[in-house]
């Protein structure tokens, strides 16, 4: 099982008999990861929502934020 940041608990989950113990939004069989590439590739949002219906909204609301966060904290102790 992998490590889940406090903050995302209840977002994503991880459990070793589900996709190997791979981090996906809890409740469905959709990799964290997926989001990222999704939205990489120039779909919105609102497409990735659309297109993988099982996570939820504030399921990858909050992902991108935890993020944004994680790069921030980078890069001001990067300065």
């Amino acid at each position: 099982m992998k490590v889940i940041p406090d903050e995302l608990k209840g977002v994503l989950e991880s459990t070793p008999d589900t996709l190997h113990g791979a981090i996906r939004f809890a409740g469905t069989r959709i990799f964290a990861y997926q989001l990222f590439d999704y939205m990489l590739t120039g779909r919105s949002l609102e497409d990735f929502l659309r297109d993988f219906e099982g996570v939820q909204p504030r399921q990858a609301e909050a992902l991108l934020k935890w993020e944004l966060s994680q790069i921030r904290n980078q890069f001001e102790t990067a300065s």
